[in-house]
């Protein structure tokens, strides 16, 4: 196989400074839009930090790899409640939670994100502040072996995109929908140094991440469900009890769904050769 580091455009300094400012305006962007309390504030401030850790850990940056990677954590308990009252917000339109019920969980579940998210603006923000400019000096020191260390990552990664076996725990498939989100960053990663024809590769890898993505999404939901089950139970709303009851029952069907559905379009993945066997 032709190493993609052959080409001489691909050894040119502009490709560091290219690579990095692009993590360093994007987490700029999208930190401004999460102070700005703008919709898809949170969603895309973690997602630059995850796409800058992807990068930093192929090319061999452990410090920013450990800041970013810690970043993305404490953001994580905040963005699940976010996707959880949207779903809530969806059961709720189309009448599949009584009015009062979904009056009483949006009250607890409002209360607690508006508190967590105040909070996040004003927590770590100075660190966010200091990942940017990080960022940009980076981009601006000559690194000409990106595109050689972002194919070895990418290569191992690939290792890790057979899907698990239809009897996998709940944790094998997320550490299995966290490894194509990850090969799939890499591969735009190498897109974005100049390397040709990823583009459908990508393509379907983003329909596994989404698959994935919409079942992890509703299984944390359930599990919500059942956190606020137990607590509603030790306050003695019994009445709340029995409705959770319901739709935690109803929704282990449509967790099941979206499972089989993950592993159809894992299924479908699975048969096309890794992308980088393609130039060989």
């Amino acid at each position: 196989m032709k190493s993609v580091t052959s080409f001489s455009f691909y050894n040119s300094a502009p490709v560091s400074e290219i690579l990095w400012s692009r993590r360093a305006r994007s987490l700029s962007k999208a930190r401004k839009a999460f102070l700005r309390s703008e919709p898809e504030g949170l969603h895309d401030l973690r997602v630059a930090l995850r796409r800058a850790e992807a990068t930093a850990a192929a090319l061999g940056k452990k410090k920013i790899e450990r800041k970013t990677r810690s970043l993305v954590r404490s953001l994580s308990p905040l963005r699940q409640l976010e996707v959880d009252r949207q779903l809530l917000s969806r059961l709720r339109e189309i009448g599949h939670l009584p009015e009062n019920v979904a009056a009483v969980l949006e009250a607890r579940w409002g209360a607690e994100y508006t508190k967590r998210v105040e909070a996040a603006r004003v927590a770590r923000s100075g660190k966010r502040r200091l990942l940017e400019r990080r960022l940009r000096r980076v981009a601006r020191r000559p690194q000409d072996d990106i595109p050689l260390r972002l194919e070895i990552a990418r290569r191992r990664l690939e290792g890790r995109l057979s899907p698990p076996p239809e009897d996998a725990t709940d944790k094998q498939l997320h550490r299995y929908r966290i490894a194509v989100k990850r090969a799939r960053y890499l591969a735009e990663d190498l897109a974005a140094c100049g390397v040709p024809g990823l583009e459908s590769r990508i393509a379907r890898e983003k329909e596994l991440q989404d698959a994935l993505g919409r079942w992890n999404d509703i299984h944390l939901f359930r599990e919500r469900l059942k956190e606020t089950r137990e607590e509603s139970e030790e306050r003695g709303s019994i009445g709340l009890v029995l409705e959770l009851d319901h739709l935690i029952a109803v929704l282990e069907g449509t967790v099941a769904w979206a499972r089989r559905e993950a592993f159809a379009v894992a299924g479908r993945f699975a048969r096309v050769l890794p992308f980088l066997e393609r130039s060989a």
